[in-house]
């Protein structure tokens, strides 16, 4: 990564900044929720609706990615993005949830020192569910041939539709990002198993809409202590 940003990227990371909205913490002390998880998992929806519960501020690394996109500008510093975006929340004595996939080990490890530097509780929340939901959520999902569209703007061969093509393009991520998360297991035809991770995660299943949310309120319930 590079350790300066370029006049583009500058430009993008201001765009992105001007949109962040700090409000009230509800939590007694400031806290990052680092998200792990596929695409079609929940986990903007689970960010979302824990950054809501807890008065953080959603910092979303496909959002960083569309900014960098309109300046014409590739995406390997939108880490250093969000990195920034989170120290600003984070001196603002605010929360933070990174809508981000922290599967990685550096990922990881950028994160956690950038909390103890700070003396910031950081937790990991990884979502998983069901896998024909997971893909039926990533087709069934809308998606437009713009560039404000993370997926539908992107560049990809296949010339369907900006609803096709955005699903052609976020499956081909899911696919590319499975080994990360999954082992392949050869019993009763075949099936993948969650990995486990070497880190203690907060696991929440998104298979169910209806249930999901109460496990989330479950867990925020003991940050707010």
């Amino acid at each position: 990564m590079k350790t300066t940003l370029t006049r583009k990227e500058r430009r993008a990371e201001k765009t992105f900044m001007r949109g962040l909205d700090v409000p009230k913490r509800r939590t007694k002390r400031p806290v990052i929720l680092a998200m792990i998880g596929l695409v079609g998992s929940g986990k903007s929806s689970v960010a979302r609706y824990a950054a809501a519960r807890i008065g953080a501020v959603v910092i979303a690394g496909d959002n960083i990615r569309v900014e960098l996109r309109k300046q014409g500008e590739r995406y390997e510093n939108a880490r250093r993005i969000a990195e920034d975006a989170a120290l600003r929340v984070i001196e603002s004595s605010g929360s933070v949830v990174l809508d981000s996939d922290f599967s990685d080990a550096k990922k990881r490890a950028r994160i956690k020192r950038l909390a103890k530097a700070h003396r910031i509780r950081l937790v990991y929340v990884r979502t998983h569910c069901d896998f024909d939901v997971m893909v039926g959520r990533t087709i069934a999902a809308t998606y437009r041939s713009h560039a404000s569209d993370f997926f539908g703007g992107a560049t990809s061969k296949w010339r369907g539709t900006g609803q096709t093509k955005g699903a052609a393009v976020k499956l081909r991520e899911m696919w590319r990002r499975t080994p990360r998360h999954y082992r392949w297991v050869n019993q009763t035809g075949g099936q993948w198993v969650l990995k486990k991770l070497p880190v203690r995660v907060i696991e929440i299943d998104t298979t169910d809409a209806r249930r999901w949310k109460g496990a989330v309120d479950r867990v925020l319930l003991k940050l707010r202590r």
